[in-house]
């Protein structure tokens, strides 16, 4: 199902009293996760519960299955924010100005204009302070992988061999072909081109003279093509190197093929592939030892959750026109 179709304009969050002893506001600032004494209240999970379930449509957001769903993905991402939060702090990670003005430009710079941007958290009902602190967190999480990546050794020429050995197929390359090719819009034209050809007619001079394509310039020149790029580039694989197809047609029009080179697959050497095995690696073990502080973390914190609190919740969904 597709997630944006008949999506909800608005999605409302109702809190149901659960006694008569009990009001709104006062229900509204119990709190549902406690991680260490950093504490979410119930109209805070709310918001975020109502935002999450924003993204589906009417009907699949209020499913008792989406609901789960988007409630256990609030849990994980405000454990996972506090976790984070408290590691920074004990640990001395900071953040300055900079950096989360620097990541959000480059957020903003994604949409065409201030508008657009706006128009984006309307949509999300997010509010630009709580969009700030998203960025903040994203930040956060980019230091503190660093940081638990820097306590670990760099890698020995043991450990990228043995990387390599093990994930060959990373280092895989396709079998390629240098390729001209000639293009026009009128199968007899074409016809006579490939008889210029046949004729021992310069492949480079004619398309120069004849393609409509944009690498006519080049002499046809469309350079190197991997096998399973385009479709009609398919067929010229079955050449020879020097070899010249018969007249080819596509939604593009009539193509004639010319392939200068061939190079088969196979795999990159490790010493030609040195500098990208290590870079995988890294990535690898990153996010291993970024798994394993995580594991960590929640084993030895305090996490409470009020489950029978955040079933006061309920979701009420209304499609506006």
């Amino acid at each position: 199902m597709n997630r944006k179709a008949c999506r909800p304009n608005a999605i409302l969050i109702a809190l149901v009293l659960c006694s008569c002893t009990w009001n709104k506001q006062r229900l509204s600032e119990q709190v549902v996760i406690n991680v260490n004494g950093q504490q979410l209240n119930l109209k805070e999970y709310s918001e975020r519960l109502s935002r999450h379930l924003k993204e589906f449509d009417a009907i699949v957001a209020r499913s008792p299955q989406q609901i789960q769903r988007s409630r256990d993905f609030v849990i994980k991402e405000f454990i996972l924010s506090s976790l984070l939060d408290q590691y920074a702090n004990e640990s001395g990670v900071s953040l300055n100005g900079s950096e989360i003005d620097e990541e959000m430009t480059a957020t903003r710079a994604g949409y065409p204009d201030d508008l657009s941007f706006r128009k984006m958290l309307a949509e999300e009902n997010l509010a630009l302070a709580e969009w700030k602190e998203n960025v903040r967190r994203t930040v956060l999480q980019r230091k503190v992988f660093k940081a638990l990546g820097s306590k670990s050794p760099q890698p020995t020429a043991e450990d990228l061999r043995k990387y390599y050995d093990e994930n060959k197929e990373k280092f895989q390359y396709k079998e390629r072909i240098l390729l001209r090719q000639i293009v026009v819009d009128d199968l007899g034209k074409a016809q006579d081109i490939l008889d210029e050809i046949k004729k021992h007619q310069s492949f480079e001079s004619l398309a120069k003279k004849y393609s409509v394509a944009p690498e006519r310039k080049a002499g046809g020149l469309v350079g190197w093509v991997d096998r399973g790029t385009v479709d009609i580039f398919e067929k010229a694989f079955a050449l020879p190197a020097g070899g010249t197809s018969p007249i080819l047609e596509s939604a593009f029009g009539f193509h004639i093929f010319k392939v200068e080179k061939k190079e088969p697959g196979g795999y990159k050497k490790f010493e030609d592939a040195r500098n990208l095995v290590e870079q995988l690696y890294l990535a690898t073990r990153e996010q291993r030892d970024y798994t394993q502080w995580l594991d960590q973390q929640i084993r030895k914190s305090k996490v409470s959750i009020n489950y029978d609190l955040m079933n006061q919740v309920k979701v009420e969904t209304r499609i506006q026109e």
